[in-house]
């Protein structure tokens, strides 16, 4: 690098306004709608595998979909560009749309789709009978974030139900969590949220440590 010229980083040129270069395979005839929010000029759906700012040239380890403008450009003898590879000057401060490519099956794929922006989890710690009951500490905790509204809590209690059927034992309107005791030694709870259209649960089980039967009077045994 010439002396006297600045270093920037890759964030620096990202959020100037100088043009840099995209290059990926352009897909045709993708039957897209229109995005709102996005800059009217990107109409064009193609696969990004590089990107390069100035001689900074960077090969994306893991290819996107991205909304681009036009059907690209040839690179001609841009060693950024592998064949089959166009080229698309793009102005960092527009907004597009981007997609990260995940394979998996069908169930797996629309549960995580219909469950992005909840997070949450449930422990069960210490499980114990106490006066009768069947007793354990409980951790729980979940957050619901869209469109920049967020909830959230993060709690813990201990809780004893008895050694039977199940019981709410935490409720928040939006949130809940149900204990059951199952025959013959488990406690399961169950927590589940739900608020905006969003709604998860999840599970977690312990087995209760089962006491030593009592023993009185002689066993009847004798030396011989």
């Amino acid at each position: 690098m010439p002396e006297n010229q600045p270093n920037w980083s890759v964030a620096d040129a990202i959020n100037s306004d100088s043009l840099f270069t995209v290059y990926g395979v352009p897909i045709k005839d993708p039957a897209l709608g229109e995005f709102r929010g996005v800059s009217p000029s990107l109409k064009n759906l193609a696969y990004i595998k590089a990107y390069a700012i100035g001689e900074f040239c960077h090969r994306l380890t893991r290819p996107i979909l991205m909304l681009v403008p036009g059907p690209g450009q040839d690179p001609k003898d841009d060693k950024c560009a592998k064949p089959p590879e166009r080229k698309w000057e793009i102005v960092p401060s527009d907004r597009t749309v981007v997609l990260a490519p995940t394979i998996g099956n069908f169930s797996d794929l629309l549960e995580e789709a219909a469950t992005r922006g909840i997070d949450g989890g449930i422990r069960l710690e210490n499980p114990r009978i106490q006066d009768g009951k069947a007793c354990v500490d409980v951790h729980i905790w979940a957050s619901i974030e869209i469109f920049g509204a967020k909830v959230g809590f993060d709690e813990r209690f201990p809780i004893c139900v008895p050694l039977e059927g199940c019981r709410t034992v935490w409720d928040i309107g939006w949130a809940s969590l149900e204990v059951c005791f199952r025959a013959p030694n488990q406690l399961c709870a169950k927590l589940c949220i739900g608020k905006w259209g969003l709604s998860k649960c999840w599970d977690y089980c312990v087995s209760l440590p089962i006491p030593a039967p009592a023993v009185s009077g002689s066993c009847g045994c004798t030396n011989k």
